[in-house]
């Protein structure tokens, strides 16, 4: 006897289906919780501060394909948290301040990311 006259392959083929059936549904629902945590989590307030560059890790990448390169950094801000950021030209050195722009969020997070208008007018200092 066949297995495709069996009615085993249809079997598997039926549980196949509602196997990435399911799946897709809880790729929904993860997508859809996901959504909900942002919702709950609004920003608060968006603050200007400075960062002290400790270590210039790489220059001359390309993080986001083509464009100028750009160098990898590690920045120490407020609370002496330290974050890394890909900064464009001119690459700072140790020592230098960079702008940045924190948002803070209901439930405490916080989010940094370069002031590109400070940045552009006045490079690090």
């Amino acid at each position: 006897m066949s297995i495709w006259k069996s009615g085993i392959w249809d079997s598997w083929a039926f549980h196949y289906r509602n196997a990435r059936g399911m799946a897709a549904a809880v790729a929904m629902l993860l997508a859809i919780l996901a959504m909900l945590s942002l919702r709950c989590n609004p920003m608060v307030s968006r603050e200007e501060v400075l960062g002290l560059v400790l270590e210039v890790e790489a220059e001359g990448l390309h993080p986001f394909g083509d464009g100028e390169p750009q160098a990898r950094v590690l920045l120490a801000v407020q609370d002496s948290v330290e974050i890394r950021l890909f900064l464009p030209p001119p690459v700072p050195r140790p020592g230098h301040f960079i702008p940045l722009k924190v948002e803070l969020y209901k439930k405490g997070d916080r989010q940094y990311y370069l002031n590109q208008e400070k940045w552009r007018l006045d490079g690090p200092s």
